[in-house]
């Protein structure tokens, strides 16, 4: 009885972690909550966006995934994205990668919200919402006398936040299931 009902839970974990993952492409770097623009890329400097997941499969299949297009837009409003630049192409036919990118000089200071689309077709593909600053704007001391908010310049969250809950929803129901043994 008790092997039947762990097994029963490793299954309802491993269900209920495969329906939290999506099954399309998405990005790992940058990513953030729909309403945090906090994150601050500086203007000229090199920089590295990640995804993961194929875009051959599931939701958002590319017409051609060798050659997925990287968009620049400035995304002031969730609902609207208008393009800024075309960064290049990069090719997500595997399970995850990471490219090059460099925040135009020209999108500086403006105080547009930004973001980075991967152009999969019917369902085009997202970054987290982040703003363009030069150098000089990043370094100036705010009136707390700090830097202008230093934490926010170094872009990085990981998409383990994505799964991570989840993971932990799902042990605790892998447990509560274990207690009626």
């Amino acid at each position: 009885m008790l092997a039947k009902t762990i097994i029963a839970a490793t299954l309802a974990l491993a269900a209920t972690v495969q329906a939290a993952v999506p099954n399309h492409i998405y990005f790992t770097d940058p990513v953030s909550a729909a309403d945090d623009t906090s994150a601050v890329f500086e203007a000229g400097r090199n920089y590295t966006f990640s995804w993961s997941t194929s875009c051959t499969t599931g939701d958002a299949i590319a017409p051609n995934p060798t050659a997925v297009e990287v968009q620049l837009v400035k995304a002031d409003s969730p609902n609207q994205a208008s393009l800024v630049a075309v960064l290049g192409t990069l090719d997500c036919t595997g399970p995850s990668g990471h490219n090059p990118w460099v925040p135009p000089t020209s999108e500086a200071d403006n105080g547009h919200i930004y973001s980075l689309r991967l152009v999969v077709g019917a369902q085009d593909v997202y970054s987290g919402r982040f703003q363009i600053k030069s150098k000089d704007a990043i370094s100036k001391p705010s009136a707390t006398g700090g830097a202008a908010n230093p934490a926010a310049t170094t872009p990085g969250k990981s998409g383990a936040s994505i799964v991570t809950p989840v993971l932990a929803g799902a042990a605790a129901v892998a447990a509560g299931a274990l207690m009626f043994l």
